[in-house]
C-alpha cells in the first residue's frame, strides 16, 4: 500500500487495519494509494496499478490523489460477482463526504469497510 508523504505512520498503521479487517471479511485483496496520479487519465492509472497486483481478479485497488481530488475504485472480475457498480460508487461517495471534510483516513477507512461489506 504505497501511501505517500501524505499520511503519518499512525494513520497508515489505522488504513492498514482497515485492509486487514476487510480483507478476512470478504475474501479479497485490497490495496491503497494515495499520492500523485501521473496522465491525464486517471482511470487508467488506477488500472496499471490493479494489473499489477498478485492476484488482480481478487483485488480493489483504490487510488486517491488529494491534491487534484481524484478517486478511482478498480475491482477485478471475481470481486465483480458480488459487488455491483452502484455499491462501489455508494462506497467512493462516502469517502469523498470525509475527504470534503479533510478526512482522508476516515474516508479511507469507512469506503472499504463499506466495500467489503458488499463483497
Amino acid at each position: 500500500m504505497p501511501v505517500g508523504e501524505r499520511l503519518t505512520t499512525g494513520q497508515r498503521y489505522a488504513v492498514e487495519e482497515s485492509i486487514r479487517k476487510a480483507e478476512l471479511a470478504s475474501r479479497a485483496e485490497f490495496s491503497v494509494y494515495v499520492g500523485p496520479v501521473d496522465g491525464s487519465d486517471p482511470h487508467a492509472f488506477a488500472t496499471q496499478l490493479h494489473n499489477t497486483l498478485v492476484a488482480p481478479a481478487r483485488s480493489i485497488m483504490i487510488v486517491v490523489d488529494p491534491e487534484r481530488r481524484l478517486l478511482e475504485i478498480v475491482t477485478g472480475g471475481w470481486v465483480r460477482r458480488t459487488l455491483s457498480d452502484a455499491e462501489a460508487t455508494l462506497a467512493a461517495e462516502t469517502m469523498r463526504s470525509s475527504f470534503a471534510q479533510g478526512d482522508l483516513v476516515g474516508g479511507l477507512r469507512a469506503g472499504i469497510a463499506l466495500l467489503a461489506g458488499h463483497i
